[in-house]
């Protein structure tokens, strides 16, 4: 799981790679913990996780797309 330092609802990938999973759509509620999206990188299956219960806001990735380091994956609301 990677946060953006100044805003812990606003969920980047931590690496380059492809987005393998979308588990979540926008207006679903989640808690800490649960999976958002499967990140493939360095052919490992990085799982990035809820850190807060909140409401998905925004989701600006889809499976295949491929990611640079610092891309804004999830906003939370």
């Amino acid at each position: 799981m990677s946060i953006d330092k100044l805003d812990n609802k606003k969920l980047v990938a931590f690496i380059p790679g492809t987005i393998v999973d979308v588990k979540v759509k926008v207006g679903q509620q989640v808690k800490q913990g649960d999976i958002l999206v499967i990140l493939d990188a360095m052919k490992m299956h990085n799982r990035i996780l809820a850190p807060i219960n909140s409401t998905v806001k925004e989701v600006s990735v889809k499976p295949g797309d491929r990611v640079c380091k610092g891309f804004i994956m999830v906003v939370l609301e």
